[in-house]
């Protein structure tokens, strides 16, 4: 079934006009908020014209020509994008780069029809295509997984649930829990306190109230969006849905994953749960998508789940945890005068307002002691919970204290390596492992920071690097990838 001819141009779904029409609201807004006199600013304005009025015509006017002047085709080698009414702009993304492929719809999307298609490649933006019917979305993204130029596999289109195996889902009961056990929600919770702490030395009731909001919402926004969670495996790729007002597909060939990525929240950990992600060569996947959404293939499952999915999407990983070799014992050093330095900083800035509300130097003083403790435990943990371990195959790199994260690099995947060391690493002979792929930092996940081999003697960090490279020359991978 073809979605179009190989030559021929597409628009976007009339509802784009409403949509440019929200980014321009600013305009309205500013008309509105200042409510201009065009009488006796512009005589030649007639008498009676609001400045809403016509700046409200204008607004829709630009939105109805960037709407004419915006469109798509697809061809035997690309997926192309041409728009812009004063500055035109013509992007072509290679179909053999294509990474990941997202259909959003939101809840008026639903309504009309419509859907947003954004496709991702490595080392190239984006191109996002909204809106363009539910039909039309769903077959450009299967033609963009597919092998054929312009037309959808009758195998694709007879796909059925039988074709596909699963990966994970999400419960209404484990996503209470997901939300329960968020590594943000901890935080929140010790920014609540400090807030309530800060309340009641200066007097700002509202104070905890208000963070309390703040991390209620956010934690919130974070379980809508993997109301419904499913993913699952085809044979060439890994599909994921999610989302409650806006509900999100995506599909990742097997071949573009970069990374698996496993999180660990203090909390999630205690009750014996861990998430599993991954990522591709995007860059990014627009402002209609969630960030904490992006790549995740199972929100809640049990620790040492990741082996299993592991083996399903990347291949079979012979190292685990117990192969994992420490960091140095140094970097327990390290951590202690960080955290000495840190804690001496805050207790500089308590001197001041425990002065000056002549409370003598008790809070000073018991923040410098709880801060110095915290400092050799968190040492102590620290370094516990570094480690890495390497094959010819795959890297695993763990870290994290409150928040454990563990990832699973093909070394085939790997694209360059940057060994680092910071002044206080020199001064005890230490180095950090740096390893990039096509794929970047998911925010919000367990390759938020990227990943690291932190705390290595500069010996060990050396052999590391030279054995990543050396086996990453050997294995030749496909062009794109």
């Amino acid at each position: 079934m073809l979605i179009e001819q190989v030559d021929g141009w597409r628009r976007l779904h009339p509802l784009t006009i409403l949509r440019e029409m929200g980014a321009m609201a600013w305009a309205i807004v500013a008309a509105l908020a200042f409510d201009f006199d065009w009488e006796v600013r512009y005589p030649g304005i007639p008498a009676g014209v609001e400045a809403d009025a016509v700046i409200a015509v204008v607004v829709f006017g630009y939105a109805v020509l960037r709407y004419l002047f915006t469109a798509y085709r697809l061809t035997e080698q690309t997926l192309d994008l041409r728009r812009g009414v004063v500055f035109k702009s013509n992007q072509s993304m290679p179909r053999d780069r294509v990474q990941t492929v997202a259909v959003t719809t939101g809840l008026i999307g639903r309504l009309a029809g419509v859907s947003t298609v954004e496709v991702s490649a490595a080392d190239t933006k984006d191109i996002t295509l909204a809106y363009v019917s539910s039909l039309n979305a769903d077959r450009l993204r299967r033609i963009l997984e597919s092998k054929s130029a312009t037309q959808v596999p009758d195998s694709e289109e007879r796909a059925s649930d039988a074709d596909r195996e699963p990966i994970a889902d999400l419960p209404a009961d484990r996503l209470i829990l997901y939300a329960l056990t968020d590594g943000g929600l901890l935080l929140g919770l010790m920014a609540v306190v400090a807030a309530g702490i800060t309340s009641f030395l200066a007097g700002f009731i509202l104070a905890p109230f208000a963070v309390a909001v703040m991390v209620g919402g956010w934690s919130a926004m974070r379980a809508v969006g993997l109301v419904g969670f499913r993913s699952w495996l085809r044979p060439d790729r890994v599909q994921v849905e999610s989302g409650l007002l806006s509900r999100r597909e995506t599909e990742a060939p097997l071949n573009r994953i970069q990374a698996i990525g496993v999180s660990r929240p203090l909390m999630r950990r205690l009750f014996g749960h861990e998430t599993v992600e991954m990522t591709t060569g995007e860059l990014s996947l627009g402002s209609e998508s969630v960030a904490f959404t992006k790549g995740m293939l199972a929100p809640l499952v049990e620790i040492g789940t990741w082996r299993r999915i592991s083996e399903k999407v990347i291949g079979y990983v012979r190292l685990g945890e117990v192969d994992l070799r420490p960091s140095s014992r140094h970097a327990i050093r390290r951590s202690i005068v960080r955290g000495v330095v840190l804690t001496a900083a805050v207790v500089g800035l308590a001197a001041l307002p425990s002065l000056w509300w002549d409370l003598g130097w008790w809070p000073p003083t018991l923040l410098g002691v709880v801060g110095v403790v915290s400092a050799v435990l968190y040492g102590q943990a620290r370094y516990r919970a570094l480690g890495w371990a390497v094959d010819g195959e795959y890297l695993l790199v763990r870290r994290g204290v409150f928040d454990r994260r563990l990832a699973i690099v093909p070394i085939g995947k790997v694209q360059d390596v940057l060994v680092t060391e910071t002044f206080f690493q020199r001064r005890l002979g230490l180095a950090t492992v740096e390893v990039d792929t096509a794929g970047v930092a998911i925010p919000g996940s367990s390759l938020s920071s990227g990943v690291k081999a932190i705390d290595l003697t500069r010996d060990d960090a050396r052999s590391l690097a030279d054995h990543l490279i050396a086996a990453a020359a050997r294995i030749a991978l496909p062009d794109g990838v």
